[in-house]
């Protein structure tokens, strides 16, 4: 042995006594107790040296709603797979997961503290040392006391816990974003199910889906766990294949999955809802007094598939033939969500549709809505929360003008970039006293910082997270580092527990790692779930060889009879005079870059959009008969005019477009954000008015209507299809549109 070098035994000893070190993934199954086979501990970076080199590790870890496993050889990630014990995604995972490698040596990393050097917004930065910046910013938040405003995403389990302490402990403010849609679900699921934590499906025992605008097999809110699902409810019996119908106004990757899709008129989601519980009720196909328990104050006899048809833009037949499945085709799904609840009569829709599960028994019931318990936290762990909605972002902004607050701390989320330009959130910033990011690259909102902190990337961070929407029963997730830092970052866990210490004010850890850890032990004392274990240390361990924690008997309490506040019938309203703007302005999340939070990573760039193949860019989707009327073809450039601003994308010539929608993918458009991101494409949200949900204040984001005009320019839209335009297939059955009058 060369001087100096470990050996293993005296390896494994260092390990037993320390907080450092990675552990293997064991793979002992949903229930299991403690694996019979040794735990192998390994750091995941500096190895011992008799380890030989060329052998694969495997560490399970956490990104989302997911548990996941990452390969690293000779201490570099280089895949990502699904645990396949974890209970939300069994093994499956999807491109974002893959992509998580890129994250971790993504050539545009932040890779040291920075501070302003030229004007907000500039980019022109300085390089720093962790140990200026944290006297700088332990100075700021100490300085800031009643006047610091905190920005992150909804945050749960001890990432919460550590932000919430911190909030408390210096007297800051705290408002959460999340894309807009998501706070319109969680109010339609709370005022329904009357739950916080959102419902997962069984679809592998449900025989008919009905889908009202929800893309679940790309972007809704678990699409892994969806999909996974979607394979048992499609080929996972022998005798029964599951039936599935979309209704939306745009065909996306789940529609094109279905076995019929109703092309509506945007915004009508929820009147269909309620022709079909009246179809339902009026044939007897289901109990009278439980549809006017559910849908208490709505006369069901005034929505009547002929009443609704016209408006709705299809056919009164395709209704009543839609209800008569769903209720006889028991268990019976219905879902709503993404364009649905994007409209200002969002909760409408989406309390309408969520509703109908209770008129064929299917809430709470195997093959229908599953809802699921709280997480396993203690009480001052916080669990699923919403977002601020747009309404209420307005008064954050107002507050910023005012000069209100004299520092700003984000983490987490890039809101410059995910409102719309309309609310000003960019130049509000420039009014605060200070802006400090917690960030791992330059996206929108870190570039107006004054000082950006490094943060590690989800492959070297610690965390436990509780899946929304869970499995049907309690888990959670342990999240470990599988590789050391790759640049000088810091955990945003840590920076905060230091920064709170240097301004006098003292938090429960000395680290994140210890908040993660005290978490695992509580629920050790719960005395139930997977692990058993004798005491904290090797408990804790257990949950890093197995990606977590679970107990498969705490499941939801029983759902209420009804919804808890019924939803008033809305029509949808649009800002834009239909004979100035004739079509329907419809974005939407894109299957691989989401709402933009990934358009940094090529993997996710190069991602084919499932319907168009288009890649690396933006575009509008048009009708065939609209792009003739217009005379452009796909290639052509076109603006894009709203009565809030304009916009030149290339024009898709889609089949499956509706005749008066012009839709465009959300994700491009940003300021920077990296070479793979920066001034790529439009952010459609800049041409949004600033519409507002009924009731939720949510921003109504496809609430604008849209004129298209020519510009005499061509381009080449890079897609996989080729320069093959999209075609009908001979055969295949014509897609029934009912144009509306303009």
């Amino acid at each position: 042995m060369r001087k100096g070098a470990m050996r293993r035994r005296d390896f494994l000893k260092l390990v037993a006594t320390s907080t450092t070190g990675a552990v293997l993934f064991t793979g002992c199954g949903i229930g299991d107790g403690d694996p019979e086979r040794e735990f192998k501990i390994e750091s995941p970076v500096l190895n011992p040296v008799d380890l030989v080199f060329g052998r694969d590790n495997w560490y399970a870890t956490a990104a989302g709603e997911c548990g996941l496993i990452v390969r690293v050889f000779e201490g570099r990630a280089k895949k990502v797979e699904g645990n396949p014990d974890f209970p939300t995604n069994l093994g499956a995972s999807d491109a974002r997961a893959q992509a998580l490698v890129q994250e971790v040596y993504h050539p545009d990393r932040i890779a040291q503290p920075l501070r302003l050097s030229g004007a907000r917004g500039s980019g022109e930065y300085q390089n720093a040392s962790w140990e200026d910046v944290l006297t700088e910013l332990g100075n700021d938040v100490n300085g800031a006391r009643g006047a610091t405003l905190v920005i992150t995403p909804p945050l749960s389990g001890p990432m919460g816990q550590v932000v919430n302490e911190f909030v408390q402990a210096v007297d800051a403010e705290h408002v959460t974003y999340e894309p807009e849609d998501r706070i319109v679900l969680r109010e339609a699921v709370r005022r329904v199910f009357g739950t916080d934590t959102l419902p997962t499906l069984d679809l592998a025992n449900t025989n008919f889906l009905v889908s009202f605008s929800a893309d679940f097999l790309h972007t809704w809110i678990s699409p892994v766990q969806f999909s996974r699902q979607y394979g048992e409810f499609r080929q996972g019996r022998e005798d029964v294949r599951g039936t599935y119908w979309h209704v939306s106004s745009r065909m996306d990757g789940s529609a094109a999955n279905a076995d019929r899709w109703l092309p509506i008129t945007p915004g009508t989601e929820g009147l269909v809802a309620l022709a079909m519980a009246q179809v339902m009720v009026s044939e007897g196909l289901v109990d009278r007094a439980v549809a006017e328990q559910v849908y208490s104050g709505i006369s069901l006899d005034q929505y009547a598939p002929d009443a609704v048809a016209e408006t709705a833009g299809i056919s009164a037949e395709q209704i009543t033939e839609l209800a008569r499945r769903f209720a006889e085709g028991q268990p019976s799904v219905a879902i709503a969500g993404s364009l649905a609840a994007a409209h200002t009569n969002g909760l409408f829709n989406l309390t309408a549709v969520f509703a109908l599960n209770y008129l064929v028994g299917s809430v709470g019931q195997e093959g229908g809505i599953i809802l699921n318990p709280p997480p396993p936290f203690e009480s001052d762990v916080p669990g699923p929360s919403s977002g601020l909605p747009y309404s209420d972002w307005s008064g954050v902004v107002n507050d910023l003008n005012s000069g209100r607050y004299q520092l700003v701390i984000v983490y987490g989320v890039d809101p410059v970039y995910g409102l719309p330009e309309a609310l000003g959130l960019r130049e509000a910033l420039a009014n605060a006293g200070k802006v400090v990011a917690l960030s791992s690259f330059l996206d929108d909102t870190t570039l107006q910082a004054d000082l950006i902190l490094p943060v590690h990337t989800t492959l070297e961070s610690w965390g436990l997270i509780a899946p929304d929407p869970g499995p049907g029963f309690q888990a959670v997730a342990l999240q470990q580092p599988v590789v050391n830092p790759f640049v000088d970052s810091r955990a945003a866990g840590d920076i905060l527990i230091e920064a709170a210490t240097a301004a006098g004010a003292s938090l429960p850890w000395p680290t994140y790692e210890d908040a993660v850890r005290a978490a695992v032990d509580s629920l050790r004392q719960l005395n139930r779930g997977n692990i058993d274990a004798p005491d904290a240390k090797q408990y804790f361990v257990m949950a890093q060889a197995q990606g977590g924690w679970w107990d498969t008997s705490e499941t939801a309490e029983s759902a209420p009879d009804a919804p808890e506040t019924p939803t008033p019938a809305a029509q949808p309203e649009y800002a834009g005079d239909p004979g100035q703007f004739p079509l329907y302005l419809l974005p939407f999340p894109s299957n691989s870059l989401g709402y933009g939070e990934t358009a940094n990573l090529p993997w996710l760039q190069a991602l084919p959009d499932p319907m168009t193949s288009a890649v690396w860019s933006s575009w509008v989707e048009l009708n065939p008969t609209t792009a003739d009327r217009l005379g452009v073809d796909t290639g052509d450039v076109v603006r894009l005019v709203t009565p809030r601003g304009s916009a030149e994308v290339p024009v898709y010539v889609n089949p499956a477009a509706h005749p008066d929608v012009a839709a465009v993918p959300m994700g491009q458009g940003h300021t920077d954000f990296g070479r793979y991101a920066k001034g790529r494409g439009i952010n459609p949200l800049d041409l949004v008015e600033p519409a507002t949900e009924s009731e939720t204040g949510a921003l109504a984001w496809a609430g604008t209507r849209v004129r298209v005009e020519t510009t005499g320019r061509k381009v080449r839209l890079p897609r996989f299809e080729g320069q093959v335009p999209a075609f009908q297939l001979e055969g295949a059955p014509i897609i029934e549109v009912i144009p509306s009058e303009h």
